[in-house]
């Protein structure tokens, strides 16, 4: 007679696995931010192109070269997938060029873009030559309802372009993800927007991300997210992803959770997304600057650059150095001191963080908005 593993059981599976990574660190993703120039000017964006030394951005063959030199000297049959980042990706006019290129090598043909939609909505024949190219994924970002999202690009028109965008790309049969960043001005607007989503675009997956006091985005920004916001989030991916789980599977089914916020204490863990949360950065993602700086995704600070591919080579930087990311002691500081949970947690995604300040904590946001317990059944 089997016996069922208790949830404390898959816990303890999960955290030995991450430790098994962190140990090992094998390159799985490569995150490449293609550039820091973009056709929009959005408030509250993480890279922005203001702060960019545009001249230094990466030429065809650098970055197709960084490609090739991984090939050789990585073990390519652990690879999951290539995540292209700006900036907006499509400004890069060799865009292309550089995915058939590195396309020809059978394990870079998981191919994810990010994109506002902008130019795949005017030039919608782009989708049959990123077929060709490896791509596989397309990631749009749709900020609510019309006005909102209009208001919070500050671009009047992008909503309808990147609502054509994404329906575009589910016809053509890539699997498309819906980004919705959640701030204080749409919050009440995610049910009817997920059911507007749902029923007319039907992406593979609505992420919910909340929004950080990084980039354009002040550290007192009215925009952020109050506890009560943050429990409406909760509230909303508890309920849609309770009913849509038992049927993952179905393709056509829309999968619906949290963006990589951070974690959320045991109560919620693996209930309102697919996995439970631990920060990958610099773990088993390489990120590959718009200027050939190495670190990890673009969200993180420059302080945690760990090398130059222009000057040295990847698999060494990726070897030697990194620590930051995988030894996280340096992290247990302010709230994370006395936390139960750190061994779980390990102080959170690293893009909350600066070499001097701490992070956000949505476990510790969490337990504000909830009770002073942080027990959620209870609240």
């Amino acid at each position: 007679m089997s016996i069922e593993p208790t949830w404390d059981d898959l816990f303890e599976q999960w955290k030995k696995r991450i430790d098994n990574l962190i140990l090992e660190h094998p390159m799985q993703i490569i995150s490449w931010e293609a550039t820091r120039r973009c056709n929009l000017n959005c408030l509250h964006c993480g890279s922005p192109a203001e702060d960019a030394d545009h001249a230094e951005e990466l030429t065809t063959e650098e970055i197709v070269g960084a490609f090739e030199q991984i090939a050789q000297d990585f073990d390519t049959s652990r690879f999951r997938h290539i995540n292209i980042t700006g900036g907006e990706p499509f400004v890069r006019k060799d865009l292309l060029e550089v995915l058939r290129r590195i396309s020809q090598r059978p394990y870079y043909r998981n191919i994810d873009i990010q994109t506002n939609g902008i130019v795949l909505a005017d030039h919608p024949e782009l989708f049959d030559e990123l077929k060709q190219c490896g791509v596989t994924g397309i990631g749009v970002s749709i900020d609510g309802l019309e006005d909102a999202h209009d208001s919070f690009r500050r671009a009047p028109g992008s909503f309808a372009k990147v609502f054509k965008a994404a329906r575009l790309a589910v016809e053509h049969g890539f699997t498309v993800t819906v980004g919705m960043v959640a701030h204080s001005k749409n919050v009440d607007q995610i049910p009817d927007f997920f059911e507007l989503v749902r029923n007319e675009i039907n992406p593979r997956i609505f992420r919910i991300l909340t929004l950080d006091p990084q980039g354009r985005t002040e550290i007192d920004s009215d925009y952020l997210l109050s506890p009560d916001g943050l429990r409406q989030v909760i509230d909303f991916l508890r309920t849609e992803y309770g009913k849509s789980s038992p049927t993952y599977a179905e393709p056509s089914v829309t999968m619906v959770e949290m963006g990589c916020g951070g974690w959320m204490g045991k109560e919620l863990e693996g209930t309102f997304r697919p996995m439970i949360f631990h920060c990958i950065a610099g773990i088993i993602n390489l990120g590959i600057l718009y200027d050939g700086k190495l670190a990890s995704c673009s969200n993180i600070s420059r302080e945690f650059i760990e090398g130059d591919l222009r000057t040295e080579r990847i698999k060494t930087i990726w070897d030697t150095r990194y620590q930051r990311y995988r030894e996280s002691g340096w992290k247990k500081t302010g709230e994370c001191v006395d936390c139960g949970e750190w061994e779980f947690c390990h102080g959170g995604p690293m893009h909350t963080r600066g070499i001097r300040r701490t992070g956000r904590c949505l476990s510790r946001t969490r337990d504000r908005a909830l009770c002073t317990s942080g027990d959620y059944s209870s609240a």
